[in-house]
């Protein structure tokens, strides 16, 4: 059995032409099952997003595997396969594994670190779960990269580094303030800057955010298209409001100043100003010591350190991406032992049973509670006896000379090992056999 992925992908495609391979959650029902039903396809999971549709399946043989699935994208889409071939980004064996790390911890997203793919990839293998076009590999493979894309989500909190003027503005105001619950902010200014700002506050949990616009009507306007806690203040009112404000964003396109420091000098509930105006909105001079003041360079270069920062921790997730991919190739190669660990524990349980249905002869008096106590602790010595061997047998079944290992093990426990070997061989063949035509097929059509 052999990983595949086969991407279609915003790195290759233009949105003209990525935006005919999307997938609806509806269709991804339908189109998990179809693919499912397809020739060498063991298990599949479709994602499909606004930058990208990624199928990761198992095959049984990597030639006809990768061709089936793309004649299901070409079918599916009612696209030539001749087109399919020129936009599809294909990987197998390491590389596919190592794709889904980079994809589930936003390292090939548009906005490289971005959270909101890790939800995207949960989702598409819970919906192919349920629907039963996964199997251990893709289980077991989907699981360990949320586990490790949470993990470096949480280790490197790459998102949380604002990347534009108004998100490090409205930082540095929670910074001030230590917390925004209950506080008042101003912003002043309401193009494009300003309603970015706006849109950013609005979410942030701010008691109140009063607006204001040189065109009061804007202001009414905008303010509607928001819950109660945003209010509209009149344009005249601009120097009374920032007395009673916690926090000002500064974000008109005034040619000239439009309050200087000694305004506002005599107010205490002001804290900090954001001035993101060229020409800057407001004149330092005469500010109050206990209200901080950013204008647009402070703010550029916080961006600019908040740039290299973000970039260091990308590296670092990278650089852990090779580990994770090892871990589920270790985990892959320990399969095998499987059968054998099985065995153990049901010879183990199995003894466990004899001796306890002898015992029960020997002391008939005991009521049901103490039946159930002593079962208890007998399986517990048992789990405790096997659980050193287990860990030693997963550990040698990775390494050269696996199979003589395991087989000197099955003797120390009177397990079969030749039973075990037998019903995996019996196993393979069987999937093979059911993929021999399907080879035959490929071999005549195979791409170039």
């Amino acid at each position: 059995m052999f990983i595949i992925y086969v991407s279609l992908n915003y790195q290759k495609l233009p949105i003209d032409i990525r935006e005919k391979f999307v997938l609806s959650k509806d269709e991804l029902v339908q189109a998990n099952r179809l693919l499912n039903e397809e020739k060498s396809i063991l298990e599949n999971v479709i994602l499909s997003t606004c930058n990208r549709t990624d199928v990761y399946a198992v095959v049984d043989q990597i030639h006809t595997g990768r061709y089936y699935i793309k004649r299901f994208l070409a079918n599916w889409f009612h696209m030539d396969l001749d087109q399919i071939n020129r936009w599809v980004e294909i990987g197998t064996k390491e590389a596919a594994v190592t794709h889904l790390m980079r994809v589930s911890t936003g390292l090939e997203s548009l906005i490289v670190g971005e959270p909101q793919i890790l939800g995207q990839v949960k989702d598409a293998f819970f919906l192919a779960r349920d629907n039963q076009t996964t199997g251990a590999i893709l289980d077991h493979l989907f699981k360990q990269a949320i586990t490790f894309s949470k993990k470096m989500h949480t280790d490197y909190r790459v998102s949380e580094l604002a990347q534009t003027s108004g998100q490090v503005g409205l930082h540095q105001i929670k910074q001030t303030l230590g917390s925004v619950d209950g506080k008042r902010l101003a912003i002043v200014g309401l193009g494009e800057v300003g309603d970015h700002v706006l849109k950013n506050a609005s979410t942030m949990g701010f008691g109140q955010i009063l607006i204001l616009n040189h065109h009061d009507s804007k202001a009414i306007e905008q303010a509607g298209q928001y819950p109660e806690m945003i209010d509209a203040r009149p344009w005249r009112q601009l120097l009374a409001t920032l007395k009673q404000s916690d926090a000002v964003v500064m974000a008109t396109s005034s040619k000239q100043a439009l309050l200087s420091g000694d305004a506002i000098a005599n107010t205490s509930a002001l804290k900090i100003i954001i001035d993101l105006g060229v020409p800057r909105n407001v004149t330092k001079a005469g500010l109050p010591d206990h209200v901080s003041y950013y204008d647009i360079d402070h703010i550029t270069g916080i961006i600019t350190e908040n740039k290299i920062e973000k970039q260091q921790m990308l590296n670092k997730i990278a650089d852990q991406v090779p580990a994770a991919v090892q871990d589920f190739f270790v985990w892959q190669k320990q399969l095998h032992v499987v059968p054998v660990i099985r065995q153990l524990r049901e010879s183990s349980l199995n003894v466990e049973k004899v001796v306890y249905d002898s015992l029960l002869r020997k002391l008939p008096d005991l009521d049901a509670h103490q039946r159930k106590v002593i079962s208890k602790h007998m399986k517990s010595i048992i789990n405790q006896m096997i659980k050193g061997p287990i860990k030693e047998i997963k550990e040698l079944s990775v390494q050269d000379g696996a199979n003589a290992d395991l087989r000197f093990f099955c003797d120390i426990f009177g397990l079969s090992f030749d039973e075990i070997i037998s019903q995996q061989r019996s196993s393979k063949k069987e999937k093979s056999k059911q993929s021999q035509d399907a080879t035959r097929e490929v071999q005549k059509v195979y791409e170039k």
